[in-house]
């Protein structure tokens, strides 16, 4: 999984990933949401019927792993059924998620199917540093949801984002992380993007610094959980590689509209597409000009690594 060192997603070694935001409402309104995500309703986002024949067409294409995102992917009432199809499927499967409409039945439900990983949203080892920055009234419903889904035996991955209010605490959430029973806890950094607009809670620690921190912990607690981080930084060694967008990976918004990636669309609109999965093919979409346009900037422009890079 680390032929693209510098790619901030897991990438298959044969085929492709999707990561896909299934729906843009959402119950919570965090600070930091990269996709601007609200509880309002979106009538134009695909049918499951949409929905099916997408998956059909990007397993022709040799896509095997898809992450569901959202939004909260479990607001839609046919979310069950939408795992469940990807499963039949064959894909590799893991659901981005806050834990809170996560009930001990759906949490059996999605062992049924078969889910590769559960990932959660944890940003604190307490409410307040929690609910800073996802809002009031969420901790203890995001940590009912993992208790759910632990018992289980699913695979479950927490991602903590560091950011100025629980930077010091890492140890803390990692301790919490093991009382929940979680597989597997991740840190990334706050980035000022998506609807956190300024700079005022983004940690100032140095990356090194954190990266230090985290390989001691991760020695102190082997055995009892993977802990790991996930930073946005120009890679020292990349092989010579190039951003493996379209090819190994794409971004497909709630609407069914395709971009190479959320972090290259985020700085420039203009790659995501004009068409929609729900009137055109996924071969007619990956054809059009944005996406074209894409490959061709990328192609020529001799840019070795990632193309954005957010955090030096």
């Amino acid at each position: 999984m680390d032929r693209y060192p510098f790619c901030l997603f897991r990438l298959p070694q044969n085929g492709g990933r999707v990561l896909w935001e299934i729906t843009n409402t959402c119950n919570y309104k965090c600070l930091y949401c990269i996709f601007n995500s609200t509880n309002e309703k979106h009538s134009d986002e695909l049918a499951m019927e949409q929905v099916t024949d997408a998956l059909i067409q990007l397993k022709e294409r040799g896509f095997m792993s898809i992450k569901f995102t959202g939004g909260e992917p479990f607001v839609r009432r046919d979310m069950i059924s939408i795992l469940e199809k990807s499963k039949e499927l064959g894909f590799d499967v893991d659901v981005s998620t806050n834990g809170s409409l996560i009930t001990s039945e759906m949490a059996q439900e999605l062992k049924r199917i078969g889910v590769d990983m559960i990932h959660v949203s944890l940003d604190g080892h307490n409410g307040a540093t929690h609910e800073k920055v996802r809002g009031d009234d969420t901790f203890e419903r995001t940590i009912r949801g993992i208790k759910h889904l632990t018992s289980t035996g699913l695979y479950v991955r927490l991602g903590a984002l560091i950011y100025t209010q629980n930077e010091h605490n890492i140890e803390d959430i990692i301790e919490l992380a093991i009382s929940l029973k979680a597989n597997e806890i991740v840190f990334s950094f706050m980035e000022a993007i998506g609807r956190l607009k300024d700079d005022v809670l983004i940690s100032k620690r140095k990356i090194q610094d954190v990266k230090d921190e985290i390989t001691l912990l991760q020695g102190k607690y082997c055995g009892k959980i993977e802990v790991k981080y996930s930073f946005t930084e120009t890679p020292s060694n990349n092989h010579g590689d190039k951003c493996p967008a379209v090819d190994k990976f794409l971004y497909i918004n709630n609407l069914g509209e395709i971009s190479p990636c959320t972090w290259v669309v985020g700085d420039n609109p203009a790659y995501k597409s004009k068409l929609s999965l729900r009137e055109n093919s996924l071969d007619d979409i990956l054809n059009s000009q944005p996406i074209k346009s894409y490959l061709k900037y990328i192609g020529k422009s001799g840019i070795i690594g990632c193309p954005v890079q957010r955090r030096a």
